[in-house]
């Protein structure tokens, strides 16, 4: 009697027990699954394209990768470089540099600016795959750094004027003589070139007529640069005016060295 009396106590309290620790959520073993399924964590985002644009030292706005351009064409986009100095160039598929130009960004060195140019170069008969791309030169060993760079393609569409010569990227001596030479497909085959600092002032102009009105032909002239002028980049920019409006019109620039 006393032994069934001790049994049925000891399952009652085993049974209390059970409860108890199935309404005690802190009972629970650890690492069980919960009831409520957790809310997945949100991935953080990685090398985003406005996360690397916010802190890439060169971004480039245009061309877009994989376009298809006619020369000359024109680029932009925003950098924070040292000194605000940065280059863009396009190179072909075996290395060849097609076109260079140094540039200045509105701001650099801890301010984000923006910056803008023109590459020109002659067209080749087929269509030209080129690396289009944009970086700075180390100032302590002239090196690349900062390089942004995707493919493009350049059409074999000719501009109305073509600069053989000078080439962009040549450099000259103060004092030198400039070559220009070229083709152009003209009304009355009459076009101006200027040479243009860095501000963009003009401090020579040459008046050249190609060799036939109307069709693509050859023009040939000379440039003296000033032998005072000092070292630096300049622009050799050819351009007609519109008949119309009188407003410049087809303008092909290459940019040219001075040393001193």
């Amino acid at each position: 009697m006393f032994a069934r009396r001790t049994l049925g106590s000891a399952v009652l309290l085993g049974l209390l027990a059970l409860t108890a620790c199935a309404a005690d959520p802190s009972s629970a073993p650890s690492g069980s699954p919960s009831d409520t399924p957790s809310e997945a964590a949100s991935p953080s985002p990685s090398g985003s394209a406005s996360g690397s644009r916010a802190t890439a030292a060169i971004t480039i706005d245009t061309p877009a990768e994989g376009t298809t351009l006619s020369v000359p064409f024109a680029a932009s986009g925003t950098a924070d470089v040292f000194e605000a100095a940065l280059t863009i160039d396009a190179v072909d598929e075996s290395g060849m540099t097609a076109c260079v130009r140094h540039l200045m960004a509105t701001s650099g060195s801890g301010t984000r600016g923006t910056w803008e140019g023109t590459l020109a170069f002659p067209p080749e008969e087929d269509p030209l795959r080129v690396t289009f791309r944009a970086y700075t030169m180390s100032p302590e060993d002239g090196s690349m750094a900062n390089l942004v760079e995707f493919p493009v393609t350049i059409s074999p569409e000719r501009p109305m004027i073509i600069m053989t010569s000078p080439r962009c990227g040549d450099r000259y001596d103060a004092g030198g003589l400039v070559m220009l030479t070229g083709t152009a497909a003209l009304f009355e085959a009459a076009f101006t070139v200027e040479l243009r600092d860095a501000a963009e002032h003009v401090i020579l102009t040459v008046p050249i007529t190609a060799a036939e009105c109307c069709v693509e032909s050859q023009f040939s002239a000379q440039l003296t640069l000033p032998s005072d002028m000092l070292p630096g980049f300049y622009d050799v920019a050819a351009y007609s005016i519109g008949a119309k409006d009188g407003s410049v019109e087809n303008e092909f620039i290459v940019q040219i060295e001075v040393r001193g």
